[in-house]
């Protein structure tokens, strides 16, 4: 049974990306940009190493998305103490795609939970951060059943 339930949920996480790269496409950006904008909305000026180790994605991957925002102006490089680390921020036409973009995913969003009430949705996602959490913390050590 545990087979299927994370194939599922690995087909649902797919399709909500290409649902997300779809729709956001028209406001001129994807998924992976949209994650970008969305951490430094909510935690302001950030490092590289910041956003990939919240993202769980890799510093070069991070890099290029980086860069391809920054070529569009959406976000720009601050003066940081330390000149190593770039850090990052929205930029005022950052600040303006966000809210479009955000538009779009509480639409995704809603299509994506209609229908589910709100104890379904609350157990759901208390599932999903204990999920998260056990692999977070369980390194790499993973045992084999």
């Amino acid at each position: 049974m545990h087979d299927q339930v994370f194939h599922d949920y690995l087909q649902l996480s797919r399709l909500l990306v290409n649902k997300m790269n779809e729709q956001l496409t028209e406001n001129e950006f994807y998924h992976s940009q949209w994650l970008v904008l969305n951490y430094l909305k909510n935690y302001g000026a950030s490092t590289l190493v910041d956003i990939s180790d919240y993202l769980h994605v890799e510093k070069s991957a991070i890099t290029r998305t980086v860069n391809r925002l920054e070529q569009n102006q959406l976000i720009m490089q601050i003066p940081s103490e330390d000149k190593r680390q770039r850090k990052m921020q929205l930029t005022e036409e950052g600040e303006e795609k966000f809210a479009l973009g955000r538009k779009t995913v509480e639409a995704i969003e809603s299509q994506a939970l209609h229908g589910i009430s709100q104890e379904e949705q609350k157990h759901f996602f208390e599932t999903l951060s204990k999920i998260k959490y056990n692999l977070n913390n369980g390194g790499s050590s993973i045992e084999k059943q």
